[in-house]
């Protein structure tokens, strides 16, 4: 018969090896990070991660003068949409998220101007 005595032993039994469990990692991350800080401290340390660049990779600088190719084509206000088809049927790639592409477009070419939900147009009087 299993009695409450025997299910506090076991409890208070499974807390001990979770605890001496949590230890050992702690104790192994607090290692880690002291070995880091000692590589940071001499200027040994490399990063281990690679930081990543602000500046477009040359494959979307290509997507981008297409869809400004496409938006100086038309003379009109031009949907997202369209500029997406345009810009993948050309390059054979995937647009995934044309919002973003847009608003990343925006700043580098000024002519650029979003005149609401999803129409861009190129405005050739701007100087």
């Amino acid at each position: 018969m299993f009695d409450e005595k025997k299910a506090i032993e076991k409890r208070l039994s499974q807390i001990d090896s979770i605890e001496s469990k949590i230890m050992e990692e702690l104790q192994a991350e607090r290692e880690e990070l002291r070995v880091r800080l000692q590589d940071l401290e001499s200027g040994t340390g490399k990063s281990p991660e690679k930081g990543r660049s602000r500046r477009p990779k040359r494959s979307v600088e290509g997507l981008r003068e297409l869809a400004v190719a496409y938006l100086k084509e038309q003379k009109v206000p031009v949907r997202a949409v369209e500029i997406q088809r345009f810009v993948e049927q050309e390059s054979g790639r995937k647009i995934t998220n044309m919002s973003a592409f847009m608003r990343a477009l925006e700043p580098e070419y000024k002519r650029i101007r979003k005149l609401g939900r999803g129409l861009y147009i190129y405005e050739y009087g701007i100087d």
